[in-house]
């Protein structure tokens, strides 16, 4: 069973979901950072596979999901001051692991940045790492607000994204939960994008430290991720280019491998 709950954060509450192993956890918990425009919800299917001998815990970003509005215009340096009130109240002083995926891999990396004694290793999945040209473009697109007019026919981007163009595998239940949870942003839906298209790459990653595998996927962040890779000589770049699409959720199993055994040390041995 996948719990809820809610943190105090800096900017309101916070909003969790977390999972629990079946016996006592002998792991670090684990944090899951979604992408935008979504939540936490994103994980649900993956989190099973991740909570065998550890707590997942997938917490919404300031104005996602369950947790308080926001700004229309966040960094990921807020977002990661509010997940970072998530780690306090949850792990306390503990040491912890952090996947993040799109987006919430930029709030892992601000996490890692400003509190690295506490982060023990950090998994990311398809990095926006784009350049600052392409971050430009992109912020001027992708990030501005969400038009909610009287017409239906303002829903039919996201319901075509979701749900008409939705992957058989990921039945229409899954796809409709999803599908409705992005829009609990309002004209924020897109907010998230302002913090990710804001965020230095090339001055952020390099800074991280602790172990950290890098996985890319075949998909449009391939290119990208690779040069986040190539901004952080420390890392570890993986390339799963088998798993094409619905990585949380079709490829939920693989995904999850290639993560517990870098966190678990077994890509070691």
């Amino acid at each position: 069973m996948i719990r809820k709950g809610y943190t105090d954060g800096p900017f309101g509450q916070i909003h969790w979901r977390m999972k629990e192993p079946a016996q006592t956890p002998s792991q670090p918990d684990l944090y899951c950072l979604h992408p935008a425009p979504f939540s936490g919800l994103a994980f649900t299917t993956i989190m099973p596979f991740l909570a065998q001998d550890r707590r997942v815990i997938a917490p919404d970003f300031p104005g996602h999901g369950g947790s308080d509005i926001f700004t229309a215009k966040p960094s990921v340096a807020e977002y990661a001051e509010a997940m970072r009130a998530v780690v306090a109240d949850q792990s306390h002083t503990a040491p912890i692991d952090i996947i993040g995926f799109h987006t919430g891999n930029l709030v892992a990396v601000e996490m890692a940045c400003e509190t690295a004694s506490s982060i023990r290793k950090l998994a990311l999945v398809d990095i926006p790492a784009f350049d600052p040209e392409d971050r430009a473009k992109f912020l001027s697109s992708a990030a501005q607000p969400f038009a909610i007019t009287p017409e239906l026919h303002c829903l039919e981007a996201p319901w075509d994204r979701g749900m008409t163009k939705r992957l058989a595998s990921q039945g229409p239940d899954r796809s409709f939960e999803i599908f409705v949870e992005q829009l609990r942003h309002g004209q924020h839906m897109n907010a998230a994008f302002h913090a990710a298209f804001s965020y230095d790459v090339e001055i952020r990653l390099p800074l991280v430290l602790c172990p950290t595998l890098i996985l890319a996927t075949q998909s449009m962040l391939l290119d990208a991720t690779r040069r986040g890779a190539g901004l952080m000589p420390t890392a570890r770049l993986v390339e799963r280019l088998d798993i094409k699409r619905a990585v949380l959720d079709e490829a939920a199993g693989a995904t999850a491998a290639e993560i517990m055994c870098f966190l678990d040390g077994k890509d070691t041995e």
